[in-house]
């Protein structure tokens, strides 16, 4: 990954992604694998905005169910599918636990009816899937007293049973982001990240790119490209608007503020359901965390002006400590507060309704051609929505039929391997200095079939290959390796986002200084720069105190 903007500045691509979140990627992806050059950039990091904040979790559809949306649900279960085959390193099966109980919607009687027409629609959910271990089981009833052994955080009063099914967890967003990423860099995609779109170029009434500025040093120049693909997020609504009103079509959806957080560890091997004013709540094991969501907020006022108040967190605190009394959850607890916006309906404080399904706006239907606008809801279904979105940029191009994606069957960077567990096996056993299979495994996990490249970094330099601090055993090599084959550009896109050092909550500050110290001999940082740069990673876990 080299952040080349002379590159970006001297070519005139196909196609130009304006938001490198994970439906950005997603699409970078298909254009380049369908053979369309392309560029892609972000005005942050990688996935650094919404993309961020997530419980960590691929669903099949199961809400869909009770509202009878059978395509819907169709979807994401094939969607689901997809990705277990694609990154099938970061994705592992998880269950999911809620209580029953005498009330008629919630009843034993209530969740086995669901949970076998859930099953039924999903019979082909591990089809094609290679690999035994992202294999999901079959759904269940149990009794009571599991129930509560595996869902110890409800309270146990008006407890008749359980219900179990499973999803997939993602064992980390960010890396799955970056397979994406990586992958159409590989296919030979142009990327920047902290590269600003300003306003879009228009030639005789088409979009041509954008008016582009490097947030790093201030200086601006253009992208051009025969197509424009605004999948900037939160953002994407504030792009349009220096475009005449007929040219963005329909008023883009509103904001709404979701929320997770990170607390100490306090469920082990099921996400345990828990209901807080009429809906669910889930708190989730990950890694050796729990993570509690999600909460939704209309949000008033630009993309910019995303904050979480004390208040904020107080309230949802409350929601938690009503869905989950047993968990004992205080503020003392939150290591991390994930925040994000997505778009919804309409809503007015916490009474939210969510945009269910993604939209893809061509805007040469509305006088605009060369601007495709994509507004993405779910990571599940966000290979799909880039599938149309690539399409439409086909068609923006003249192609009546566009060529086929193949992004549901082509495995990403470090995913091509037929048994995980087999893989894993193989790489513990290997004899690599000091570092312990334990930790080999965590890398290995982590990079898939490209895991030797970091361990090259420690073999080369033993230094590297110690952990960073006494609680965080990411190693030395790995934030080498995000500064110098990942793009990482600041200290928080290597500490938070590219290893596992920093995604949970606090490393210690023994292991951000020397991953600082690491940094600026990659980037030649001075002094000053480099406090600066472990200043701003410290801002980033303090809680809101106002």
């Amino acid at each position: 990954m080299i952040r080349d903007l002379r590159l970006l500045a001297d070519t005139k691509f196909d196609v130009l992604i304006v938001g490198a979140g994970f439906y950005g990627v997603t699409i970078a992806w298909d254009a380049a694998q369908r053979g369309l050059s392309v560029a892609i950039i972000d005005k942050d990091d990688f996935g650094a905005a919404t993309s961020f904040n997530n419980l960590k979790t691929l669903h099949g559809g199961l809400r869909s169910l009770p509202s009878l949306n059978f395509k819907q649900m169709r979807l994401f279960i094939r969607e689901r599918r997809a990705l277990a085959r694609i990154v099938p390193h970061l994705v592992r099966p998880l269950p999911f636990v809620v209580a029953t109980t005498r009330e008629p919607m919630r009843s034993s009687l209530a969740w086995r009816m669901l949970l076998a027409a859930n099953d039924a629609i999903s019979r082909d959910r591990n089809e094609g899937l290679a690999d035994p271990g992202t294999h999901l089981p079959p759904s269940r009833i149990i009794a009571r007293e599991e129930a509560l052994r595996l869902n110890p955080v409800v309270a146990p009063r008006g407890v008749t049973g359980g219900a179990i099914w499973y999803d997939y967890q993602m064992l980390s967003t960010d890396r799955v982001t970056l397979s994406f990423l990586l992958s159409a860099i590989d296919a030979g995609a142009a990327a920047a990240n902290y590269v600003q779109a300003n306003r879009f170029l228009r030639i005789e009434g088409r979009a041509a790119g954008v008016k582009a500025e490097d947030r790093l040093t201030g200086q601006t120049f253009d992208i051009r490209a025969k197509t424009v693909v605004n999948a900037a997020g939160p953002w994407a609504a504030a792009l349009l608007a220096d475009l005449p009103v007929a040219s963005q079509g329909a008023p883009p959806p509103r904001l709404s503020r979701a929320m997770n957080v990170v607390t100490r560890k306090m469920v082990d091997a099921h996400a345990c359901g828990g209901i807080a004013g009429g809906r669910y709540l889930f708190m989730v094991p990950w890694r050796d965390v729990s993570m509690v969501g999600t909460s939704h907020d209309a949000h008033e006022g630009s993309a910019d002006e995303l904050k979480v108040s004390r208040w904020d967190l107080e309230a949802f605190l409350k929601d938690a400590r009503e869905a989950f009394p047993n968990a004992g959850i205080t503020a003392g607890d939150i290591r991390l507060v994930h925040r994000g916006l997505l778009p919804m309906l309409s809503g007015k404080d916490a009474h939210v309704k969510l945009l269910r399904e993604s939209q893809v706006v061509d805007h040469g239907r509305h006088g605009l051609p060369g601007l495709v606008s994509v507004f993405g809801v779910r990571y599940t279904t966000a290979r799909h929505t880039a599938c149309l979105a690539v399409d439409a940029v086909f068609r923006t191009l003249g192609h009546a039929t566009p060529p086929p994606c193949r992004t549901a069957e082509t495995p990403l960077q470090g995913g091509s391997m037929a048994h995980v567990d087999n893989f894993l096996k193989a790489v513990v056993v290997r004899d690599v200095g000091e570092i312990s299979p334990d930790t080999l495994r965590r890398i290995a996990t982590t990079y898939g079939t490209g895991y030797d490249r970091v361990l090259q970094m420690a073999r080369d330099v033993p230094a590297l290959g110690r952990p960073l601090g006494r609680s965080c055993d990411v190693l030395g090599a790995e934030i080498l390796y995000a500064a110098r084959r990942e793009m990482a550009l600041k200290l928080g896109d290597a500490v938070i986002r590219r290893t596992e050092a920093g995604a949970a909550g606090h490393p210690g500050t023994d292991a951000l200084e020397r991953a600082g110290a690491i940094m600026a001999r990659a980037h030649d940082w001075d002094e000053w720069r480099t406090r600066n740069e472990v200043a701003e990673v410290e801002a980033f876990y303090r809680l809101p105190r106002d």
